[in-house]
């Protein structure tokens, strides 16, 4: 309601301005302003009518499980080096800034107090642009934040609120910035002002900007400046959340100012910050994670061990692998400060299992103590008018997932195809200005704009393909046989058109070359119009693709998109999901709501893959998808097609919604990290003290720990129903019996792998030989097969478990 009531005001200066509120109101004549309300009475009902709901939704209370731990100087402090909140506050760059700003407005929503902090941005990310031959341009843009949405935050005397930071050669200045999102804050940290040199000042001058330094140099104004921030605010989180690895020295800052504050040892201090620390992490792959080499860091953290009180190799390993290798990596970091892991879908909870291991030598792979909150997406954001129109209850101040649930599967088959002609138009509307404005930017062909437009068929089957432009995206896979693809653009009664955007990061040559060839692609004569490229994807062209589009199209390489959330906002408007069974579709696909390309990853080599799943995909819009959406009755309405989206619509999005995920994480994390945090408050951190104590005392005797024998029925021959006894002697060193778990571990092995672990617990059976101890059981098979199995001893004495799993573990 808010959106539109802006562009009610003036829908072509709305437009002109980027869907900037503040720039609109400015460019606003006062006298002709008064007379247009004079003339529109409906308009100032409008206004009331926003108001009042803005009024409603702040003043709603916490429910009181949540305000008896969390509150507005004890809120969840989310860290994130972006934030998509709305695109006329542009410091994001993609999916993690999006999914930032959906976490924000639904913690507003859910009632839970909550602060953001990120950095703001002075020159944004990448304003893109084409040249004539298809090279990606940055357009080099500069933002006032004084002319954004943001208060510049000041101290008790009004002057603006400024801290410092130490680096190397000085100290930097830092500011910041409020953006209020609904009930929760967002402050932006801000280096780029007077009291700086250029070199400071650059800092916070562009999101993902600059070399290895640079990264290095913002992620410690995000980290440590965001917690002295606070600290300056007199906010005292209850609970810390670090959105990817760029927050993680966040830990490390805080470890600065508890040490001394509670006379805690290092160890002491790590217990606490762990309690009550969250740790999302968003990337699949090793090479996504940051890592700053030790010459780097020493001239960066070169003082750390001295406020830390511990030594240089000690710090050192805080982001290292468990053998002290490799440069020092950011989500290793943050694994190791937080008590409470988590990757963005069940599939990335694998992935980032695997890819975490090494952390955790003792355990098995799915052991690994990294859980999975799957992400979600900000339903009032991201759902068009027409659609919510339908769904929304009378009075509703907002879209609930139930409402989804509930109102979707009584859809009226023509209402619901006229909300998505409704959207599909406004989405060919964006689609002709943006290539519009590209066209005569670059000085481009007239003739050739001229084609691209008339390519714009209100009638066709609308594919979009929206995101950033990394090579496993795989953009250019329906590219890979373009007889096929000439045949559907061009079918005389099943059209089909492609809709691309996407921006490549500056650095990655693969990323823009994929980006270069949808763009060659598009001004071929036989997909002019057809295949079409749209400048600077953005969150406002991102509206307007994902609710027009009929197909939301995703083709990354298996395992290795963590969620994609585009697929759940096309979704939420009806659209349908084709996409390879990756990130968050596995969870969603049933069959009904869209179509999963593929299956398992069958070839080793790359490029067959592609070609399968290549033919796999022209196989399901030739046959499939196409014929769906065509069949339609005398009234033109397609009511196979329609009866996949209201399944969509009623499936989905009660789920896949960002309502959701936050009290997901509210419930699973937040909750038990501050209950955590007020008690060891209340027991003033005798229990870290006690768990640091046993911590040093078991890094001195555990290695003394040995397995002296194992002795066990013939598991080669064991049979159902039959029971297989064990039994282990370990010798205990100082350590006593009660200080230890022995456990026998099996897997059923086959040719895809080995199952679950069964881990079945051996108990204390007395004095073995020579001083050892003797632990025992009996397993019963439950299913035949090939068992492999091992024995493992585990210290158990009083510390957290994910810190003796990742030091304390012996097998045999």
């Amino acid at each position: 309601d808010a959106r539109q009531l802006f562009a009610q005001i003036d829908p072509a200066l709305w437009e002109e301005v980027g869907h900037h509120p503040l720039k609109l109101l400015a460019r606003l004549d006062p006298q002709q302003w008064e007379a247009h309300l004079a003339q529109h009475p409906e308009l100032k009902a409008n206004i009331q009518h926003v108001l009042a709901q803005r009024k409603q939704d702040l003043e709603a209370e916490p429910p009181a499980a949540t305000a008896a731990l969390l509150d507005a100087e004890h809120p969840v402090a989310y860290f994130s080096a972006e934030f998509a909140v709305h695109e006329s506050l542009p410091v994001y760059s993609g999916g993690l800034g999006v999914l930032a700003g959906d976490h924000l407005k639904s913690a507003s929503d859910v009632r839970l107090p909550m602060v953001g902090i990120g950095l703001m941005y002075g020159r944004g990310y990448l304003r893109q642009r084409f040249s004539p031959s298809g090279e990606q341009l940055s357009e080099d843009v500069v933002y006032d934040p004084g002319g954004l949405a943001l208060e510049l935050v000041r101290g008790a005397n009004g002057s603006a609120l400024e801290f410092a930071l130490p680096l190397p050669g000085g100290e930097v200045q830092v500011r910041a910035w409020l953006a209020r999102v609904g009930r929760t804050r967002l402050y932006l940290l801000d280096t780029d002002h007077a009291g700086n040199d250029p070199h400071t000042r650059s800092i916070t001058q562009q999101l993902y900007g600059g070399d290895s330094e640079m990264r290095l140099r913002q992620e410690i104004v995000l980290g440590r400046g965001g917690v002295r921030l606070l600290q300056k605010l007199g906010i005292t989180p209850g609970v810390w959340h670090l959105n990817e690895g760029h927050a993680a020295f966040v830990g490390l800052e805080r470890l600065r100012q508890i040490l001394p504050e509670h006379g805690l040892s290092f160890e002491e201090g790590r217990l606490l910050v762990r309690a009550n620390t969250v740790f999302t992490t968003h990337t699949p792959v090793p090479a996504g994670h940051d890592a700053f080499d030790e010459n780097l860091m020493r001239r960066y953290f070169g003082d750390a061990p001295d406020w830390l009180g511990i030594g240089w190799t000690e710090f050192l390993a805080l982001g290292q692998s468990p053998h002290g290798e490799g440069p020092f990596n950011m989500t290793f970091l943050a694994c190791r400060m937080s008590g409470w892991r988590n990757g963005v879908s069940a599939l990335h909870g694998v992935v980032s299992r695997d890819l975490l291991h090494p952390l955790w030598p003792g355990l098995l792979r799915d052991e690994v103590p990294v859980h999975s909150v799957t992400n979600g997406v900000h339903l009032g954001t991201w759902v068009s008018g027409p659609v919510a129109r339908l769904l929304m209850p009378p009075q509703a101040v907002r879209v609930s997932p139930q409402d989804f649930r509930e109102r979707a599967e009584q859809l009226d088959a023509a209402a619901l195809w006229a909300a998505r002609q409704e959207c599909r138009r406004r989405l060919l509307r964006v689609a002709h200005r943006n290539l519009k404005r590209a066209f005569i930017g670059r000085g481009d062909s007239p003739r050739l704009l001229d084609a691209t437009l008339r390519g714009l068929d209100e009638n066709a089957l609308l594919v979009g393909f929206a995101r950033r432009f990394a090579p496993y995206k795989r953009a250019h896979l329906l590219f890979h046989d373009l007889e096929r693809l000439e045949a559907m653009v061009h079918h005389p009664e099943r059209p089909v058109r492609f809709l691309f955007a996407g921006k490549a990061h500056p650095r990655d040559g693969r990323g823009q070359d994929y980006l270069k060839r949808v763009f060659e692609i598009s001004r071929d004569p036989r997909f002019a119009g057809r295949v079409i490229l749209l400048e600077n994807y953005e969150m406002d062209l991102g509206r307007a693709l994902t609710s027009g589009v009929d197909v939301w199209l995703n083709t990354p390489i298996r395992m290795m998109e963590a969620s994609g959330t585009s697929g759940m906002k096309a979704a939420a408007n009806g659209g349908l999901n084709l996409s390879v069974a990756d990130g968050w579709w596995p969870e969603g696909c049933d069959g009904r709501n869209g179509w999963a390309i593929g299956g398992e990853r069958v070839y080793g080599e790359q490029e067959l893959q592609n070609e399968l799943d290549a033919t796999a995909l022209y196989a399901l819009l030739e046959d499939e998808v196409a014929p769906t959406f065509f069949d339609r009755d005398e009234a033109g309405i397609p009511h196979a097609w329609l009866e996949r989206v209201r399944h969509a619509l009623a499936s989905l999005a009660p789920v896949f919604n960002s309502d959701r995920m936050v009290s997901e994480y509210r419930d699973r994390a937040y909750l038990p990290g501050a209950r955590a945090a007020v008690e060891h408050a209340q027991q003033n951190h005798a229990t870290v003290r006690h768990q640091a104590a046993r911590l040093a005392e078991a890094r001195r005797e555990f290695p003394l720990v040995r397995v002296t024998a194992v002795r066990s029925g013939d598991l080669r021959a064991s049979q159902l129903g039959v029971a297989v006894p064990v039994e282990v002697e370990v010798a205990l060193g100082t350590l006593r019996v009660e200080d230890l778990e022995v456990e026998l571990v099996l897997g059923l092995s086959s040719k895809h792998g080995t199952s679950a672990p069964i881990v079945v617990r051996l108990t204390h059976q007395g004095a073995g030989s020579n001083g050892a101890a003797l632990f025992g059981a009996s397993w019963m098979p439950t299913q035949p097969g090939a068992w492999g199995y091992g024995v493992r001893v585990r210290f158990a004495g009083g510390i957290p478990k994910e810190i003796a799993d990742a030091e304390f573990t012996v097998w045999a």
